[in-house]
């Protein structure tokens, strides 16, 4: 054989196996695509569940400190416990705060309503109330 032919014969084998090279990147190439697509979606889906997750946790954490601070309250709170009133103290207070039930405040007035048994008076107003204390 000629160094003709078989630099010819080498050549077409280089030139087929190249072609065999360009195809096996292509293929390597779409299979990474694929691959990268699919990477993308679960990278995507992740980040999906990972806000969800975050959001749970918020709403969580939240709830968590809501509960706490109500827990809390009710067990920081002092025990009311009923501050004994001398008898002449007592009258001399109801007798100060009747003399100027203008200046008393609608709880106030509420309450002396309550005690002296005014029905309704849950719905009345201050000007009401005070009418009704009055009679």
């Amino acid at each position: 054989m000629s160094k003709k032919k078989k630099a010819k014969k080498s050549i077409k084998a280089a030139t087929k196996a190249l072609a065999k090279a360009r195809t096996a990147v292509d293929d390597a190439r779409l299979a990474v695509r694929k691959l990268d697509k699919k990477t993308r979606r679960k990278a995507e889906r992740l980040r999906r569940e990972l806000k969800d997750a975050e959001r749970s946790a918020r709403k969580a954490l939240r709830l968590a400190d809501e509960t706490d601070a109500e827990f809390t309250n009710v067990r920081r709170q002092p025990p009311v416990e009923a501050i004994p009133v001398p008898p002449e103290a007592a009258s001399a207070s109801a007798s100060a705060s009747e003399a100027t039930p203008a200046t008393a405040n609608y709880r106030e007035l509420r309450e002396r309503a309550r005690s002296k048994g005014i029905t309704g008076y849950s719905r009345m107003d201050k000007a009401t109330l005070l009418a009704a204390l009055e009679t």
